[in-house]
């Protein structure tokens, strides 16, 4: 009975079995894949010089499916960055983390790049009376904030870190750095220009 049965419906296969797709089913799936893609992205992105049939009648219906968009994820590369700096004896020098990307991030992994952001803004928020000066008459960071401690009879402000593991320590600047325009990217060297700084004596 069992050899029976074993015959009728085998337990094992010498070769896998397989189901064929038609390469039609294939090919209309991915093309519907492709054109939702499409119109989501181009409902999205600012006005441009492409426009699909329909478009505005969708946008709608795509905004209430996919109202987030990219702009949550992403910031615009105009805006301004927080570097900071600490002097190191004889010269200023740049302790950024970042960029998250590089290999001693893990390639983004290590998130503690990010937390210095946060340690900025504590800083910021604990300086009682927070004076930036402006850096546009200066051709460099470092020549920006040599001016700036010279200038202060009393030296920097005094302030406490109060990050758990404080990376900012000593004589620390914050320096607001603006971007330079793409069109000016073969005018200059450097892809950021200080645009105002701000420094202080930091307690860890």
């Amino acid at each position: 009975m069992t050899s029976r049965i074993s015959e009728r419906f085998p337990l094992r296969t010498e070769e896998p079995q397989t189901t064929g797709v038609p390469r039609a089913w294939l090919t209309a799936v991915v093309a519907v894949g492709a054109v939702a893609v499409l119109y989501t992205a181009q409902a999205h992105v600012p006005k441009n010089v492409l426009t699909l049939p329909g478009q505005q009648q969708v946008a709608g219906g795509v905004h209430a499916v996919a109202p987030q968009g990219w702009a949550f994820f992403t910031k615009s590369p105009r805006d301004p960055e927080l570097v900071p700096y600490r002097y190191a004896g004889t010269s200023w020098k740049t302790v950024s983390m970042g960029p998250h990307s590089r290999p001693s991030n893990a390639f983004g992994l290590d998130r503690a790049s990010r937390s210095q952001g946060i340690e900025m803004a504590l800083l910021l928020n604990e300086a009682p009376e927070l004076k930036w000066t402006e850096c546009e008459d200066h051709p460099d960071v470092e020549t920006c904030l040599e001016s700036i401690t010279s200038a202060s009879a009393d030296g920097p402000a005094r302030i406490r870190n109060r990050s758990p593991e404080p990376t900012l320590c000593g004589t620390v600047a914050i320096v607001q750095a603006e971007p330079v325009p793409w069109a000016w990217r073969d005018l200059m060297d450097a892809t950021h220009t200080p645009g105002r700084a701000a420094v202080w004596e930091v307690t860890c």
